[in-house]
């Protein structure tokens, strides 16, 4: 047994699955035809999705003009490396949130408050809407989660009502959407894109699986009318297969509280993150770092034995897994074990002892 490497990031996922939209039908005059293979070029996208702007009680208007996910994506080889950014940041430039940034000057002024933030180069960018990502959750069958408490929210102005129970559950697209709406607990924003990253990665993974093309066929043919994008579809095609076999990490910017409700960037944290998260190279032997594996009984025996012939000891601990990835705020010894496991890799806001893989049902569906 052994998981499969299959895991991209969302937006790429839409995009270069959009080669299935003239899958089934010969190629006409006018449509799309990939011209070439090869490696993904080198690239920075800006990668959000905006929220549901109401016009009064009750009365959704369609997609708001605030970006309140946003993802600093930077393609290098075959990986992507995802960096959140929190909506609460103060940007300079926006003159305000970063997530205001959109509605005030578009896309140009929202890449240019990620590059203010980050100091990485933004070349694209990609805005989605909350119904698109639901539409394709709901393609790839939904997605798995373990909830340690329930999860309840009532907005009713907006509509909005959230009610989980805890324990391990499957979410449809419009519940998925919600779950990763969920900024009411103790951590906040920080948790809410946690949530993210792993919801990111679990559709990803489905989105390998060519049973679910045809269902994703049709969820991308309405979606694409809802994408603000600089992307063509036809570069995007060009380079379809470098696409499949990216493999994906995600950390959060670090920040610190400011007045009021702004977050500010944190700036001797992020030189230490971006300097892991874009040099980065997996170390040739295990990392000397406590390494501890969750999930049911028979996984745990599995990677057990995969690191024993690492010569890695172990703790173990069983638990309910809602998804399998690798959590570490140190990215290269989390890395190492990330390539080892072919597992994402998810660098969390809560603190993390060494490196914890998390291996789930979804290793062995």
């Amino acid at each position: 047994m052994r998981p499969r490497l299959s895991f991209l990031l969302l937006s790429l996922a839409l995009f270069a699955l959009g080669g299935v939209l003239s899958w089934p039908r010969p190629l006409g005059e006018g449509e799309v035809r990939s011209l070439r293979a090869g490696p993904l070029p080198e690239m920075g996208v800006v990668v959000a999705a905006r929220d549901i702007e109401y016009c009064g009680y009750h009365t959704p208007c369609g997609p708001g003009s605030r970006t309140d996910t946003i993802f600093y994506v930077r393609i290098r080889g075959g990986e992507a490396r995802a960096l959140a950014i929190p909506r609460d940041l103060f940007s300079p430039v926006a003159g305000g949130k970063i997530n205001s940034a959109y509605a005030r000057g578009g896309a140009e002024l929202l890449k240019r408050a990620v590059e203010e933030a980050t100091g990485l180069v933004a070349e694209r960018h990609l805005i989605l809407t909350l119904e698109s990502v639901a539409r394709v959750v709901d393609a790839v069958g939904g997605v798995e989660v373990y909830l340690d408490r329930p999860m309840r929210y009532t907005d009713r102005a907006a509509k909005l009502f959230i009610d989980f129970p805890a324990g391990r559950l499957h979410l449809n697209g419009e519940e998925a959407v919600k779950y990763m709406r969920f900024r009411h607990d103790a951590l906040g924003d920080y948790a809410r894109l946690d949530r993210i990253k792993g919801v990111i990665s679990q559709v990803l993974k489905k989105a390998q699986d060519p049973r679910t093309w045809p269902a994703l066929a049709l969820a991308l043919r309405e979606a694409w009318r809802e994408l603000d994008t600089d992307l063509s579809l036809e570069e995007v095609l060009a380079h379809f297969p470098a696409v499949q076999g990216l493999r994906l990490s995600l950390a959060t910017l670090p920040t610190r509280e400011g007045r009021g409700t702004f977050l500010y960037v944190d700036e001797g944290a992020k030189a230490q993150v971006l300097a892991a998260w874009m040099g980065r190279t997996l170390p040739s032997s295990p990392p000397q770092v406590p390494v501890r594996l969750r999930g049911e009984r028979e996984l745990i025996l599995w990677g057990q034995a995969l690191l024993a012939r690492e010569g890695v000891e172990v703790q173990v601990e069983e638990a309910e897994v809602g998804r399998s990835a690798v959590y570490a705020k140190d990215l290269e010894a989390g890395g190492y074990f990330a390539e080892l496991f072919h597992l994402p890799l998810l660098a969390p806001h809560q603190p993390v002892v060494g490196v914890v893989v998390e291996l789930g049902p979804d290793l062995v569906e």
